[in-house]
C-alpha cells in the first residue's frame, strides 16, 4: 500500500463517518490521543477520543494491517466513577462529595486523587460554579494524564490482533474539521503519518498546525452543567389482545404497558427493578451483531443458543447483567424484538415458533422502536 492509498482509505472512512470527528456534539471532547504500533510491514493506528455524555467515555478508533474492522471499534464507558461502583458515573455529583478540595475517584477501577479547588478549576479556564462532566474529565486529564488511556494490551484485545511495539504517540496534532468537509489528506500530520507508516520512517512525521486542544472543538453549551431529571416509570394494565401473536409469546395471562417520563436511563431503571430476577434474554437481532457488541465483555459462564438468539444466564455478574439490559433497549430502538424472562427461564416452542412463559413466571418485553415496554405474566396478581 502506498501513502496515497492509505490517505485515500482514511478519507473514505471520514466520508462514511467512521473517522474521529473532534467536534462531535454527541461526544464533547475532553482530550484525545493517537498511537502508532509497528513492526516491519505490520502496523496498527489507534485514536482514543475521551469525552463526556452521560458518563465519561473513551471512543476507540482503530486502523491497521490485518484488521477485520476499521473505524470505531469500541466505546469504553467504565472510564471514571465516583466510587468503586462503576455505575456511579454521573461526574457532576463530584461537587457533592464533601467539602474537601481533593477527592478520590476511580479511573478504570483504580483510585486517583483529583484537586477540585477553585484554583484547580480556574487552571482549565471554566466556570467553577457550574462544572460540567466534560470539564471534570479535562480536570482529571490535566492532573492524571495517563489515567484515561487504555493499555496496549487492552487496545489489541479489542481488535483481536497480535500486539505490536509502540513506536509513536501524541496528544497534539493537526486534525481535519470533518464537519465542514475537511479530510485526513488535507492535514500535514496525516500526510506525513501515512508516509511514515509506508516507509517505516518516523522522522518524516510533522504534527502540522496543532489544533487538538479540547476547547478548539467545544461550544459553550457543552461546558454548562445540564441537570438530568430522574426518569419515572408508569405501568398500566391492558388487554392481551394480539400481543402474543405480535411478540411471539405464549402463556400471557396478564399484560402491563410500561411507559417512561423521559428517554434517559430507562434501562437502568428497569434493571434496578428486575435485574436480580432475570433468568434469560431473547434477542431478535442478528446473532453476529450481538457477538460483536458485547461477547468480549461477558466473562461469566453463560449459554448462548445462536439459532434462537437466547442467552441463558448462569453466575453472571451485576455489571454484565446491566450491559444486557442496555443492549436489549438499544436493540429495540433498532427494530429488534427483545424479551427478558423473569422468575423462570422462557421455553421455546419450535412448533408454534414462539417463546412460552412458564406458569408463575413473567417476561419483560421492549416494544419495537424502544418507546415503551411491556410486562407479561403467566399468573394473575392477587
Amino acid at each position: 500500500m502506498t501513502s496515497e492509498e492509505l490517505l485515500e482509505k482514511w478519507d473514505r472512512c471520514a466520508r462514511d463517518s467512521d473517522f474521529p470527528m473532534l467536534d462531535n456534539a454527541n461526544h464533547p471532547l475532553s482530550c484525545c490521543k493517537v498511537s502508532l504500533y509497528q513492526e516491519e510491514r505490520k502496523w496498527a493506528l489507534f485514536f482514543e477520543i475521551v469525552g463526556f455524555t452521560s458518563c465519561a467515555m473513551n471512543d476507540i478508533y482503530a486502523y491497521g494491517s490485518g484488521f477485520d474492522k476499521e473505524g470505531l471499534v469500541m466505546s469504553y464507558d467504565e472510564l471514571l466513577s465516583l466510587s468503586e461502583d462503576v455505575s456511579d458515573d454521573w461526574l457532576p455529583d463530584i461537587e457533592n462529595r464533601g467539602t474537601k478540595d481533593k477527592v478520590t475517584i476511580y479511573a478504570k477501577g483504580n483510585p486517583i486523587e483529583v484537586d477540585i479547588s477553585e484554583k484547580a478549576i480556574e487552571s482549565i479556564d471554566v466556570a467553577s460554579e457550574n462544572m460540567a462532566g466534560v470539564s471534570i474529565v479535562r480536570l482529571v486529564f490535566n492532573q492524571n494524564p495517563d489515567s484515561l488511556w487504555l493499555s496496549p494490551e487492552e487496545l489489541f484485545e479489542i481488535t483481536a490482533t497480535k500486539q505490536l511495539p509502540l513506536v509513536y504517540s501524541t496528544t497534539e496534532w493537526e486534525h481535519p474539521d470533518i464537519a465542514v468537509g475537511e479530510l485526513p489528506s488535507d492535514s500535514v500530520f496525516f500526510q506525513t503519518l501515512a508516509e511514515a507508516i509506508v516507509t517505516n520512517n518516523l522522522d518524516c512525521i510533522n504534527t502540522g498546525d496543532v489544533n487538538t486542544f479540547w476547547k478548539n472543538w467545544l461550544d459553550e453549551e457543552a461546558l454548562a452543567n445540564i441537570e438530568i431529571v430522574d426518569t419515572k416509570m408508569f405501568q398500566k394494565k391492558i388487554d392481551v389482545a394480539d400481543f402474543e401473536c405480535d411478540y411471539e409469546l405464549r402463556g400471557v395471562r396478564e399484560l402491563y404497558k410500561i411507559t417512561f417520563s423521559s428517554e434517559y436511563d430507562r434501562y437502568q431503571l428497569l434493571f434496578s427493578m428486575y435485574g436480580e430476577i432475570s433468568q434469560n434474554f431473547v434477542f431478535q437481532n442478528n446473532p453476529g451483531y450481538l457477538e460483536e457488541s458485547f461477547s468480549r465483555d461477558i466473562e461469566s459462564e453463560h449459554k448462548y443458543d445462536q439459532d434462537k438468539s437466547v442467552y441463558v444466564l448462569n453466575n453472571v455478574k451485576e455489571k454484565e447483567l446491566r450491559d444486557l439490559y442496555e443492549l436489549a433497549e438499544m436493540g429495540s430502538e433498532d427494530g429488534g424484538l427483545n424479551r427478558i424472562f423473569l422468575y423462570k427461564e422462557g421455553l421455546y416452542d419450535s412448533k408454534e415458533k414462539a417463546y412460552k412463559i412458564p406458569s408463575g413466571a413473567s417476561c419483560l418485553v421492549w416494544g419495537i422502536g424502544g418507546n415503551e415496554a411491556f410486562l407479561a405474566r403467566n399468573f394473575e396478581s392477587q
